[in-house]
């Protein structure tokens, strides 16, 4: 019994990050016109640990990344990153939970 309860408790401590919670960041950037544009833009994000997807609207030029809560972006981290792909960052917003995929 107590091997049972042993083994119960590391899993649950293993498990801990699988019922972390998301969030989805919704960032403006001018640049993004073309499919190329959103594959450059869609590689960089998905570099960073946690990031879960990146889907890039072409129309309003609005990058929504779902991500675990352990992700936290900053203007400046993306006023870089967006520059050095010769993208303009504009501004985000940040939300609690993801969009069903």
């Amino acid at each position: 019994m107590k091997i049972f309860a042993a083994a119960l408790a590391f899993a649950m401590l293993a498990s801990t990050s699988a019922f972390a919670k998301d969030v989805t960041y919704e960032m403006q950037v001018d640049g993004i016109t073309c499919p190329f544009c959103v594959a450059t833009s869609t590689k960089a994000l998905k570099k960073i640990d946690g990031v879960k997807s990146v889907s890039t609207d072409l129309e309003t030029g609005i990058i929504t990344v779902c991500a675990d809560e352990s992700v936290n972006f900053t203007d400046e981290q993306l006023k870089k990153m967006f520059l050095d792909k010769g993208f303009t960052y504009r501004s985000m917003t940040r939300s609690e939970g993801c969009a069903a995929a």
